[in-house]
Protein backbone atom coordinates (compact mmCIF):
# COMPACT_ATOMS: atom_id res chain seq x y z
CA UNK A 1 0.00 0.00 0.00
CA UNK A 2 0.60 3.46 -0.38
CA UNK A 3 -0.44 7.18 0.29
CA UNK A 4 -1.29 9.52 -2.31
CA UNK A 5 0.18 12.57 -2.41
CA UNK A 6 -1.08 15.16 -0.40
CA UNK A 7 -4.50 12.47 1.16
CA UNK A 8 -4.12 10.09 3.97
CA UNK A 9 -6.15 7.36 2.32
CA UNK A 10 -3.98 4.15 1.39
CA UNK A 11 -3.37 3.36 -2.72
CA UNK A 12 -3.56 -0.54 -3.05
CA UNK A 13 -1.74 -2.02 -6.08
CA UNK A 14 0.42 -5.28 -6.96
CA UNK A 15 4.15 -5.33 -7.25
CA UNK A 16 6.53 -8.66 -8.95
CA UNK A 17 9.25 -9.61 -6.82
CA UNK A 18 8.03 -7.98 -3.45
CA UNK A 19 9.77 -9.60 -0.11
CA UNK A 20 7.76 -10.15 2.54
CA UNK A 21 8.35 -12.24 5.77
CA UNK A 22 6.61 -13.63 8.76
CA UNK A 23 7.39 -10.71 11.69
CA UNK A 24 7.20 -13.55 14.11
CA UNK A 25 10.01 -15.14 12.74
CA UNK A 26 12.49 -12.73 12.12
CA UNK A 27 15.00 -11.15 14.74
CA UNK A 28 15.38 -7.60 13.28
CA UNK A 29 12.61 -5.37 11.73
CA UNK A 30 13.90 -2.96 9.44
CA UNK A 31 11.72 0.14 7.80
CA UNK A 32 13.68 1.30 4.79
CA UNK A 33 12.11 4.56 4.94
CA UNK A 34 12.99 6.79 1.52
CA UNK A 35 12.09 10.32 2.49
CA UNK A 36 10.22 11.51 -0.60
CA UNK A 37 7.89 9.76 -3.14
CA UNK A 38 7.54 6.20 -4.38
CA UNK A 39 8.20 6.89 -8.09
CA UNK A 40 10.65 8.86 -6.95
CA UNK A 41 12.84 6.09 -4.58
CA UNK A 42 11.89 3.33 -6.97
CA UNK A 43 13.10 5.02 -9.84
CA UNK A 44 17.17 3.97 -9.47
CA UNK A 45 18.60 1.14 -8.07
CA UNK A 46 19.58 2.53 -4.56
CA UNK A 47 16.03 1.74 -2.10
CA UNK A 48 16.35 -1.70 -4.50
CA UNK A 49 19.79 -2.87 -3.40
CA UNK A 50 19.44 -2.15 0.34
CA UNK A 51 15.86 -3.67 0.37
CA UNK A 52 17.52 -6.51 -1.19
CA UNK A 53 20.62 -7.06 1.33
CA UNK A 54 18.27 -6.60 4.36
CA UNK A 55 16.52 -9.32 3.28
CA UNK A 56 19.24 -11.58 2.61
CA UNK A 57 19.68 -11.96 6.10
CA UNK A 58 17.02 -14.76 6.77
CA UNK A 59 16.83 -13.23 11.08
CA UNK A 60 15.86 -10.11 9.26
CA UNK A 61 12.56 -8.52 7.68
CA UNK A 62 12.96 -5.49 5.59
CA UNK A 63 9.53 -3.43 4.18
CA UNK A 64 9.86 -0.15 2.21
CA UNK A 65 8.01 3.10 3.07
CA UNK A 66 7.78 6.43 1.54
CA UNK A 67 6.69 10.08 1.67
CA UNK A 68 2.76 10.26 1.19
CA UNK A 69 0.84 12.68 2.68
CA UNK A 70 -0.73 10.78 6.08
CA UNK A 71 0.97 8.80 8.62
CA UNK A 72 3.91 6.75 6.81
CA UNK A 73 3.46 3.05 6.71
CA UNK A 74 4.54 0.37 4.98
CA UNK A 75 4.43 -1.10 1.44
CA UNK A 76 4.49 -4.73 2.29
CA UNK A 77 1.99 -5.21 5.10
CA UNK A 78 0.81 -1.30 5.68
CA UNK A 79 2.67 -1.38 9.07
CA UNK A 80 3.28 1.71 11.06
CA UNK A 81 6.67 2.68 11.89
CA UNK A 82 6.66 2.30 15.14
CA UNK A 83 6.59 -1.44 14.86
CA UNK A 84 9.49 -1.55 13.57
CA UNK A 85 13.07 -2.01 15.72
CA UNK A 86 14.91 0.09 13.07
CA UNK A 87 14.28 2.80 10.79
CA UNK A 88 17.08 2.88 8.09
CA UNK A 89 16.80 6.43 5.92
CA UNK A 90 18.57 6.60 2.95
CA UNK A 91 19.38 9.84 2.47
CA UNK A 92 20.63 10.95 -1.67
CA UNK A 93 19.78 14.57 -0.91
CA UNK A 94 19.73 17.22 1.16
CA UNK A 95 16.60 18.73 0.27
CA UNK A 96 15.03 15.02 1.89
CA UNK A 97 16.30 16.30 5.38
CA UNK A 98 12.85 18.22 6.04
CA UNK A 99 11.41 15.19 5.01
CA UNK A 100 12.64 12.81 7.00
CA UNK A 101 11.64 14.60 10.01
CA UNK A 102 8.53 15.16 8.53
CA UNK A 103 8.03 11.28 8.19
CA UNK A 104 9.03 10.31 12.09
CA UNK A 105 6.59 13.37 13.26
CA UNK A 106 3.62 11.72 11.25
CA UNK A 107 4.70 8.72 12.76
CA UNK A 108 4.49 9.41 16.49
CA UNK A 109 7.83 9.56 16.86
CA UNK A 110 10.36 12.36 18.39
CA UNK A 111 12.78 13.60 15.13
CA UNK A 112 15.28 14.40 18.00
CA UNK A 113 17.30 11.52 19.16
CA UNK A 114 17.62 13.54 22.53
CA UNK A 115 13.74 13.13 23.23
CA UNK A 116 13.19 9.25 21.94
CA UNK A 117 12.56 7.08 24.53
CA UNK A 118 13.55 3.30 25.02
CA UNK A 119 10.94 1.81 23.07
CA UNK A 120 11.57 3.75 19.96
CA UNK A 121 12.59 2.26 17.10
CA UNK A 122 16.82 2.99 16.43
CA UNK A 123 16.73 5.88 13.64
CA UNK A 124 20.02 5.30 11.43
CA UNK A 125 20.68 7.45 8.37
CA UNK A 126 22.78 6.73 5.21
CA UNK A 127 23.50 7.27 1.98
CA UNK A 128 25.39 9.53 -0.57
CA UNK A 129 24.63 13.61 1.57
CA UNK A 130 24.72 12.21 4.82
CA UNK A 131 28.10 10.27 4.10
CA UNK A 132 29.63 13.48 3.02
CA UNK A 133 28.50 15.20 5.87
CA UNK A 134 26.98 13.30 9.11
CA UNK A 135 26.87 16.49 11.57
CA UNK A 136 23.86 18.00 10.67
CA UNK A 137 21.86 14.85 11.13
CA UNK A 138 23.34 13.61 13.78
CA UNK A 139 20.87 15.75 15.59
CA UNK A 140 17.88 13.64 14.85
CA UNK A 141 19.82 10.41 13.47
CA UNK A 142 21.42 7.81 16.76
CA UNK A 143 23.75 7.05 14.12
CA UNK A 144 24.92 7.91 10.62
CA UNK A 145 26.27 4.82 8.79
CA UNK A 146 29.08 6.22 5.90
CA UNK A 147 29.95 4.77 2.93
CA UNK A 148 28.60 1.31 1.27
CA UNK A 149 26.31 -1.03 3.47
CA UNK A 150 27.48 -4.44 1.80
CA UNK A 151 30.88 -4.88 3.66
CA UNK A 152 29.93 -4.09 7.20
CA UNK A 153 26.00 -5.31 6.92
CA UNK A 154 27.02 -8.41 9.22
CA UNK A 155 28.75 -6.15 11.76
CA UNK A 156 26.38 -3.70 11.85
CA UNK A 157 23.06 -6.26 12.39
CA UNK A 158 25.21 -7.87 14.96
CA UNK A 159 24.75 -4.69 16.91
CA UNK A 160 21.29 -4.68 16.47
CA UNK A 161 20.05 -8.30 17.20
CA UNK A 162 17.67 -8.79 19.75
CA UNK A 163 18.94 -9.12 23.40
CA UNK A 164 20.52 -5.53 24.60
CA UNK A 165 18.71 -2.75 25.83
CA UNK A 166 18.57 0.26 23.16
CA UNK A 167 21.46 1.83 25.09
CA UNK A 168 23.98 -1.27 24.64
CA UNK A 169 22.73 -1.16 20.98
CA UNK A 170 23.31 2.44 20.45
CA UNK A 171 26.50 1.57 22.05
CA UNK A 172 27.79 -1.39 20.00
CA UNK A 173 26.94 0.79 16.65
CA UNK A 174 29.06 3.70 17.66
CA UNK A 175 32.29 1.21 17.84
CA UNK A 176 32.00 0.46 13.92
CA UNK A 177 34.49 2.28 12.27
CA UNK A 178 32.05 3.86 9.63
CA UNK A 179 29.33 4.64 11.95
CA UNK A 180 29.39 8.46 12.62
CA UNK A 181 27.82 9.39 16.09
CA UNK A 182 27.55 13.02 17.46
CA UNK A 183 30.76 13.63 18.93
CA UNK A 184 33.08 11.05 17.63
CA UNK A 185 36.07 12.10 16.27
CA UNK A 186 37.40 10.06 13.15
CA UNK A 187 35.26 7.95 11.00
CA UNK A 188 36.21 6.09 7.75
CA UNK A 189 33.77 4.84 4.87
CA UNK A 190 33.15 1.94 3.86
CA UNK A 191 34.08 0.88 0.80
CA UNK A 192 33.16 -2.29 -1.26
CA UNK A 193 36.48 -3.32 -3.12
CA UNK A 194 35.04 -5.48 -5.68
CA UNK A 195 32.44 -5.37 -7.54
CA UNK A 196 32.15 -8.77 -8.83
CA UNK A 197 32.14 -9.95 -5.21
CA UNK A 198 29.44 -7.69 -4.00
CA UNK A 199 25.81 -8.65 -4.30
CA UNK A 200 23.87 -7.53 -6.89
CA UNK A 201 19.69 -7.32 -6.34
CA UNK A 202 18.14 -9.61 -9.67
CA UNK A 203 15.16 -10.22 -8.93
CA UNK A 204 13.87 -6.77 -8.90
CA UNK A 205 10.69 -5.19 -7.68
CA UNK A 206 8.36 -3.39 -10.13
CA UNK A 207 4.69 -2.36 -9.76
CA UNK A 208 2.46 -4.13 -12.21
CA UNK A 209 0.03 -1.29 -12.31
CA UNK A 210 0.20 1.67 -13.88
CA UNK A 211 -0.13 5.46 -13.28
CA UNK A 212 1.94 8.79 -12.91
CA UNK A 213 2.26 8.28 -9.39
CA UNK A 214 3.35 4.62 -9.15
CA UNK A 215 5.44 4.15 -12.29
CA UNK A 216 9.35 4.81 -11.76
CA UNK A 217 10.62 6.83 -14.74
CA UNK A 218 12.32 3.51 -16.67
CA UNK A 219 9.11 1.42 -16.02
CA UNK A 220 9.52 -2.03 -17.40
CA UNK A 221 13.24 -1.63 -16.91
CA UNK A 222 16.01 -3.69 -15.36
CA UNK A 223 18.61 -2.02 -13.69
CA UNK A 224 22.23 -2.99 -13.83
CA UNK A 225 25.07 -1.08 -11.78
CA UNK A 226 28.06 -1.47 -14.02
CA UNK A 227 29.98 1.04 -11.94
CA UNK A 228 31.03 3.02 -8.58
CA UNK A 229 32.35 6.36 -7.98
CA UNK A 230 34.62 8.25 -10.60
CA UNK A 231 38.44 8.20 -11.09
CA UNK A 232 38.15 11.80 -13.28
CA UNK A 233 37.49 14.09 -10.08
CA UNK A 234 35.93 16.99 -11.28
CA UNK A 235 36.65 19.23 -8.55
CA UNK A 236 32.73 20.09 -7.90
CA UNK A 237 31.65 16.49 -7.70
CA UNK A 238 30.52 15.17 -4.79
CA UNK A 239 30.54 11.86 -6.12
CA UNK A 240 34.26 11.73 -7.21
CA UNK A 241 35.60 12.88 -3.52
CA UNK A 242 33.38 11.06 -1.94
CA UNK A 243 32.56 7.59 -3.01
CA UNK A 244 35.88 5.52 -2.61
CA UNK A 245 37.95 5.01 -5.56
CA UNK A 246 36.51 4.12 -9.24
CA UNK A 247 35.70 0.40 -9.52
CA UNK A 248 33.41 -1.33 -12.36
CA UNK A 249 32.04 -5.10 -12.92
CA UNK A 250 33.74 -7.13 -15.64
CA UNK A 251 31.59 -8.47 -18.24
CA UNK A 252 31.40 -11.63 -17.59
CA UNK A 253 29.98 -10.36 -14.74
CA UNK A 254 27.25 -7.89 -16.18
CA UNK A 255 26.04 -10.92 -18.46
CA UNK A 256 25.75 -12.79 -15.64
CA UNK A 257 23.09 -9.78 -14.05
CA UNK A 258 21.82 -9.57 -17.17
CA UNK A 259 20.71 -12.82 -17.63
CA UNK A 260 19.29 -13.82 -14.20
CA UNK A 261 17.65 -10.43 -14.02
CA UNK A 262 15.44 -10.80 -17.08
CA UNK A 263 14.40 -14.77 -16.20
CA UNK A 264 12.73 -12.78 -12.77
CA UNK A 265 10.94 -9.44 -14.85
CA UNK A 266 9.34 -8.48 -18.36
CA UNK A 267 11.73 -6.10 -18.78
CA UNK A 268 12.36 -4.76 -22.39
CA UNK A 269 14.98 -2.29 -21.22
CA UNK A 270 18.27 -2.35 -19.71
CA UNK A 271 19.49 0.82 -17.40
CA UNK A 272 23.35 1.08 -17.11
CA UNK A 273 23.77 2.11 -13.17
CA UNK A 274 27.38 4.26 -12.61
CA UNK A 275 28.69 7.80 -12.49
CA UNK A 276 31.47 6.87 -14.59
CA UNK A 277 30.56 3.74 -17.35
CA UNK A 278 32.04 5.07 -20.22
CA UNK A 279 35.37 3.88 -18.44
CA UNK A 280 34.32 0.66 -17.99
CA UNK A 281 35.92 -1.90 -20.29
CA UNK A 282 33.94 -3.84 -22.59
CA UNK A 283 31.26 -0.81 -22.37
CA UNK A 284 30.65 -1.47 -25.65
CA UNK A 285 30.00 -5.53 -25.52
CA UNK A 286 28.00 -4.86 -22.85
CA UNK A 287 25.84 -2.51 -24.75
CA UNK A 288 26.09 -5.14 -27.82
CA UNK A 289 24.63 -7.67 -26.19
CA UNK A 290 21.67 -5.78 -24.44
CA UNK A 291 20.68 -4.87 -28.19
CA UNK A 292 21.37 -8.70 -29.97
CA UNK A 293 18.55 -9.80 -27.05
CA UNK A 294 16.19 -7.65 -28.65
CA UNK A 295 16.29 -5.20 -25.87
CA UNK A 296 16.35 -0.89 -25.50
CA UNK A 297 18.96 0.14 -23.72
CA UNK A 298 19.64 3.85 -21.62
CA UNK A 299 23.19 4.70 -20.06
CA UNK A 300 23.16 8.10 -18.09
CA UNK A 301 24.64 11.52 -19.00
CA UNK A 302 27.62 11.36 -21.82
CA UNK A 303 30.99 12.92 -20.84
CA UNK A 304 31.12 15.28 -24.27
CA UNK A 305 34.51 13.73 -24.94
CA UNK A 306 33.66 9.91 -24.76
CA UNK A 307 31.17 10.58 -27.57
CA UNK A 308 32.14 8.76 -30.86
CA UNK A 309 30.57 6.95 -33.58
CA UNK A 310 30.52 3.52 -31.95
CA UNK A 311 28.73 4.49 -29.15
CA UNK A 312 26.27 6.96 -30.70
CA UNK A 313 25.48 4.45 -33.20
CA UNK A 314 24.49 1.80 -30.03
CA UNK A 315 22.47 4.47 -28.59
CA UNK A 316 20.64 5.19 -30.95
CA UNK A 317 19.89 0.95 -32.02
CA UNK A 318 19.09 1.24 -28.41
CA UNK A 319 16.15 2.99 -28.75
CA UNK A 320 17.42 6.50 -27.30
CA UNK A 321 16.38 9.46 -29.47
CA UNK A 322 18.21 12.34 -27.47
CA UNK A 323 21.19 12.67 -25.20
CA UNK A 324 22.56 14.46 -21.84
CA UNK A 325 25.89 15.84 -22.41
CA UNK A 326 28.22 17.13 -18.98
CA UNK A 327 29.66 20.38 -20.59
CA UNK A 328 29.21 22.60 -17.53
CA UNK A 329 30.50 25.09 -19.34
CA UNK A 330 31.32 26.46 -22.74
CA UNK A 331 34.63 28.21 -21.34
CA UNK A 332 38.25 26.46 -21.14
CA UNK A 333 39.48 28.64 -18.38
CA UNK A 334 36.29 27.97 -16.68
CA UNK A 335 36.14 23.76 -17.62
CA UNK A 336 39.67 24.03 -16.00
CA UNK A 337 38.65 25.48 -12.56
CA UNK A 338 35.96 22.60 -12.55
CA UNK A 339 38.33 20.58 -13.19
CA UNK A 340 37.08 19.21 -16.96
CA UNK A 341 39.81 20.56 -19.05
CA UNK A 342 38.35 18.50 -22.17
CA UNK A 343 39.15 21.01 -25.42
CA UNK A 344 36.78 23.81 -27.13
CA UNK A 345 36.40 21.51 -30.47
CA UNK A 346 35.36 18.72 -28.34
CA UNK A 347 31.71 20.49 -28.19
CA UNK A 348 31.37 21.10 -31.56
CA UNK A 349 32.04 17.25 -32.13
CA UNK A 350 29.83 16.00 -30.09
CA UNK A 351 26.77 18.24 -31.84
CA UNK A 352 27.81 17.40 -35.07
CA UNK A 353 28.20 13.25 -34.41
CA UNK A 354 24.59 13.34 -32.89
CA UNK A 355 23.05 15.34 -35.65
CA UNK A 356 24.92 11.82 -37.94
CA UNK A 357 23.27 9.88 -36.22
CA UNK A 358 19.96 11.47 -36.61
CA UNK A 359 19.58 12.83 -32.57
CA UNK A 360 18.10 15.84 -33.01
CA UNK A 361 17.73 16.60 -28.87
CA UNK A 362 20.74 17.78 -26.87
CA UNK A 363 19.82 18.51 -23.39
CA UNK A 364 23.52 20.61 -21.95
CA UNK A 365 23.96 21.00 -17.85
CA UNK A 366 25.92 23.74 -17.42
CA UNK A 367 27.21 25.34 -13.79
CA UNK A 368 27.37 29.06 -13.91
CA UNK A 369 28.36 31.74 -11.05
CA UNK A 370 32.01 30.34 -10.98
CA UNK A 371 34.69 32.38 -9.91
CA UNK A 372 36.36 34.24 -12.88
CA UNK A 373 33.23 34.45 -15.18
CA UNK A 374 33.03 37.16 -17.39
CA UNK A 375 30.19 38.78 -19.41
CA UNK A 376 32.21 37.76 -22.47
CA UNK A 377 31.90 34.50 -21.30
CA UNK A 378 28.52 34.28 -20.77
CA UNK A 379 27.35 35.94 -24.63
CA UNK A 380 30.33 33.00 -25.72
CA UNK A 381 28.05 30.83 -24.30
CA UNK A 382 25.23 32.03 -25.79
CA UNK A 383 26.78 32.37 -29.23
CA UNK A 384 28.32 28.51 -29.12
CA UNK A 385 24.49 27.52 -28.48
CA UNK A 386 22.80 29.37 -30.62
CA UNK A 387 25.06 28.68 -33.81
CA UNK A 388 25.08 24.81 -33.10
CA UNK A 389 21.19 24.28 -33.00
CA UNK A 390 21.03 26.41 -36.02
CA UNK A 391 24.15 24.89 -37.85
CA UNK A 392 23.22 21.05 -36.98
CA UNK A 393 18.71 21.58 -37.10
CA UNK A 394 19.00 20.36 -32.90
CA UNK A 395 17.11 21.30 -29.99
CA UNK A 396 19.04 22.45 -27.26
CA UNK A 397 17.84 22.04 -23.44
CA UNK A 398 20.03 23.79 -21.88
CA UNK A 399 19.79 23.61 -17.73
CA UNK A 400 21.60 25.76 -15.73
CA UNK A 401 22.53 25.25 -12.16
CA UNK A 402 25.08 27.77 -10.02
CA UNK A 403 27.45 25.87 -8.25
CA UNK A 404 26.69 24.15 -5.16
CA UNK A 405 29.79 23.44 -2.96
CA UNK A 406 29.74 20.24 -1.54
CA UNK A 407 31.70 19.23 1.89
CA UNK A 408 34.60 16.84 1.32
CA UNK A 409 35.15 18.38 -2.04
CA UNK A 410 37.93 20.93 -3.23
CA UNK A 411 35.18 23.54 -3.61
CA UNK A 412 34.04 23.48 -0.63
CA UNK A 413 35.69 26.63 0.94
CA UNK A 414 34.06 28.87 -1.41
CA UNK A 415 30.90 30.27 -0.07
CA UNK A 416 27.58 29.99 -1.82
CA UNK A 417 26.17 32.56 -4.03
CA UNK A 418 23.04 34.20 -2.53
CA UNK A 419 20.22 34.26 -4.44
CA UNK A 420 20.29 37.79 -5.69
CA UNK A 421 23.28 37.09 -7.28
CA UNK A 422 21.72 33.53 -9.38
CA UNK A 423 19.04 35.78 -10.63
CA UNK A 424 21.39 38.24 -11.81
CA UNK A 425 23.22 35.69 -13.44
CA UNK A 426 20.41 33.70 -14.73
CA UNK A 427 18.47 36.78 -16.11
CA UNK A 428 22.25 37.34 -18.48
CA UNK A 429 22.39 33.77 -19.51
CA UNK A 430 18.57 34.33 -20.71
CA UNK A 431 19.56 36.77 -22.59
CA UNK A 432 22.43 35.42 -24.25
CA UNK A 433 20.83 31.91 -25.15
CA UNK A 434 17.59 33.48 -26.51
CA UNK A 435 16.69 31.51 -29.67
CA UNK A 436 14.01 29.11 -30.90
CA UNK A 437 15.62 26.04 -31.11
CA UNK A 438 17.09 26.84 -27.49
CA UNK A 439 15.27 26.04 -24.25
CA UNK A 440 16.52 27.06 -20.76
CA UNK A 441 15.47 26.18 -17.88
CA UNK A 442 16.84 26.70 -13.91
CA UNK A 443 17.06 25.27 -10.38
CA UNK A 444 15.14 28.33 -8.57
CA UNK A 445 17.94 30.44 -6.52
CA UNK A 446 16.44 30.10 -3.35
CA UNK A 447 16.27 26.33 -3.69
CA UNK A 448 20.12 26.30 -4.94
CA UNK A 449 21.10 28.22 -1.89
CA UNK A 450 18.91 25.73 0.65
CA UNK A 451 21.46 22.60 -1.13
CA UNK A 452 23.92 24.78 -0.31
CA UNK A 453 23.24 25.40 3.05
CA UNK A 454 22.18 22.34 4.00
CA UNK A 455 25.12 20.34 2.25
CA UNK A 456 27.83 23.10 4.32
CA UNK A 457 25.73 22.74 7.44
CA UNK A 458 26.76 21.13 11.10
CA UNK A 459 24.66 20.46 14.01
CA UNK A 460 24.00 23.99 14.93
CA UNK A 461 21.38 24.54 12.36
CA UNK A 462 19.25 21.78 13.57
CA UNK A 463 16.98 23.49 15.56
CA UNK A 464 16.33 25.50 12.61
CA UNK A 465 15.68 22.53 10.31
CA UNK A 466 13.23 21.07 13.22
CA UNK A 467 11.41 24.16 12.89
CA UNK A 468 10.90 24.54 9.17
CA UNK A 469 9.87 20.62 9.18
CA UNK A 470 7.02 21.73 11.62
CA UNK A 471 5.79 23.81 8.93
CA UNK A 472 2.69 22.81 6.55
CA UNK A 473 3.75 25.03 3.84
CA UNK A 474 7.69 25.94 4.06
CA UNK A 475 8.32 27.51 0.43
CA UNK A 476 11.84 27.59 -0.87
CA UNK A 477 11.98 31.24 -0.68
CA UNK A 478 11.37 31.08 3.71
CA UNK A 479 13.66 27.89 3.94
CA UNK A 480 16.29 30.22 2.63
CA UNK A 481 15.69 33.21 4.77
CA UNK A 482 15.42 31.43 7.92
CA UNK A 483 18.38 28.73 7.73
CA UNK A 484 20.94 32.02 6.48
CA UNK A 485 20.03 33.46 10.00
CA UNK A 486 22.12 30.48 11.62
CA UNK A 487 24.60 29.54 8.21
CA UNK A 488 28.06 30.03 8.41
CA UNK A 489 30.42 30.11 5.46
CA UNK A 490 33.02 26.96 5.66
CA UNK A 491 36.21 27.53 7.63
CA UNK A 492 39.70 26.21 7.39
CA UNK A 493 38.82 23.37 9.32
CA UNK A 494 35.16 22.07 9.21
CA UNK A 495 33.20 19.38 11.42
CA UNK A 496 33.09 17.04 8.67
CA UNK A 497 36.80 16.67 8.54
CA UNK A 498 36.49 14.23 11.13
CA UNK A 499 35.18 11.56 8.07
CA UNK A 500 37.91 9.66 6.54
CA UNK A 501 36.53 9.48 2.74
CA UNK A 502 39.99 8.50 1.48
CA UNK A 503 41.40 11.59 0.25
CA UNK A 504 43.82 14.10 3.03
CA UNK A 505 42.16 17.47 3.51
CA UNK A 506 45.71 18.32 2.19
CA UNK A 507 44.92 17.59 -1.23
CA UNK A 508 41.62 19.27 -1.41
CA UNK A 509 43.20 22.11 -0.12
CA UNK A 510 46.00 21.79 -3.20
CA UNK A 511 42.67 21.33 -5.54
CA UNK A 512 41.23 24.28 -4.56
CA UNK A 513 44.50 26.16 -4.78
CA UNK A 514 45.00 25.03 -8.11
CA UNK A 515 41.48 26.36 -9.33
CA UNK A 516 41.65 29.32 -8.16
CA UNK A 517 44.91 30.03 -9.75
CA UNK A 518 43.32 28.97 -13.11
CA UNK A 519 40.42 32.28 -12.75
CA UNK A 520 43.35 34.70 -10.60
CA UNK A 521 40.85 34.68 -7.74
CA UNK A 522 43.82 35.57 -5.80
CA UNK A 523 41.99 37.37 -3.31
CA UNK A 524 39.66 34.02 -2.29
CA UNK A 525 43.46 32.55 -1.92
CA UNK A 526 44.41 34.76 0.50
CA UNK A 527 41.13 34.55 2.70
CA UNK A 528 41.19 30.89 2.94
CA UNK A 529 44.33 29.58 2.59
Amino acid sequence: MKAMRGSSTPLRFAELNVIRKSWSRVKVRVALCYPNVYRAGMTGLTVQQLYYLFNLHEEVLCERCFLGGGEPRTVESYADLRSFDVLAFTMQYEEDYVNMLRMLMRAGINPLKSERRESDPIVIAGGQAVSANPTLISAFADAVFIGELEPKLPELLDSLMDGRSKAEKLLSLSDIDCVYVEGKDYVKRSTAVNLDDTPHIVAQVTPTDRSEVLDPIFADALYVEVSRSCGRRCRFCLLAWTNGPFRYRSYDRFIELLEEGLKRSSASKVVFIGANVFDVPRLKDMCRDVLNRGLSLSIPSLRPDAVDHELLELIKRGGQRSLALGFESTSYNLRCFLGKSYPDEVIEESFELASKYGIRDIKAYLIVGLPGESPADVEACGDTFRRLASKYNVNVHVSINPLIPKPNTPLQWLPPLKPAQVREIYRAYLKALRHRRVKVDTLKPHRAYVQSMLSLADVTMAPKLLQLAMMDHATWSLMSRELEKVFCNPREENPWDVVDLGFPRDELKRQFKMALEVVGASEQLARWL
